[in-house]
């Protein structure tokens, strides 16, 4: 039902825009940051609206454990629209030319620190549906199947998440080693009245 391939094949080919070639730009940089993340939050919002549809449908043609499974999903995702909604509009009104370099590498350390703090959270919600499911193992009738539906749903949704933010990690890693290799090559030439910086390959 839910082909992780096929979504991270066309999301990597949509942030995989690399501008290798080109000379280093500092906007072109952040340019490219903010169309990583933006791409990002294509991805995510088009995970949770096939989550919200395919769960509302589902829920009235299931019963018992997937029932509560289904509706969870179109739950969980909710959340996750509204995420996706306001990182991609965030993201729109960024300007790529208004970074400084000591703003931008402070932009790209916290886009990764987000990715790297989310994915410790996926892992959370994965031990918290192997939880529920076990809780649920203890209950009876309604209650068994509600627990152990959820806890599925999270475990689905965890999964995801994790996938989806270690995939994000690394895309914004790689993109970061050329801002870093470019600083490391910057030397700062001070005489007296003037301060220059030289680049050095």
């Amino acid at each position: 039902m839910y082909k992780y391939g096929c979504i991270l094949m066309c999301w990597l080919l949509l942030a995989g825009k690399l501008a290798a070639q080109e000379p280093f730009s500092l906007e072109g940089f952040n340019r490219e940051r903010i169309h990583t993340t933006k791409t990002a939050m294509i991805v995510l919002g088009g995970w949770s609206v096939a989550n919200i549809t395919t769960g509302l449908l589902a829920m009235g043609q299931t019963s018992g454990e997937a029932r509560y499974f289904h509706q969870m999903n179109a739950i969980w995702n909710v959340v996750n629209l509204g995420i996706a909604t306001a990182g991609y509009l965030g993201n729109r009104r960024l300007d790529p030319a208004g970074y400084n370099w000591q703003q931008s590498i402070r932009e790209q350390n916290k886009i990764e620190k987000i990715y790297l703090v989310n994915g410790a959270l996926d892992l959370a919600y994965i031990l918290g549906g192997l939880y529920a499911r076990e809780y649920g193992k203890n209950q009876s009738g309604k209650e068994e199947d509600r627990w152990k539906g959820y806890g599925s749903s999270i475990i689905l949704q965890g999964g995801f998440l994790l996938l989806y933010d270690a995939v994000n990690l690394s895309l914004h890693h790689r993109h970061g080693k050329k801002l870093y290799q470019r600083w490391e090559g910057m030397q700062l030439s001070m005489a007296p009245g003037r301060v220059a910086a030289v680049y050095t390959f």
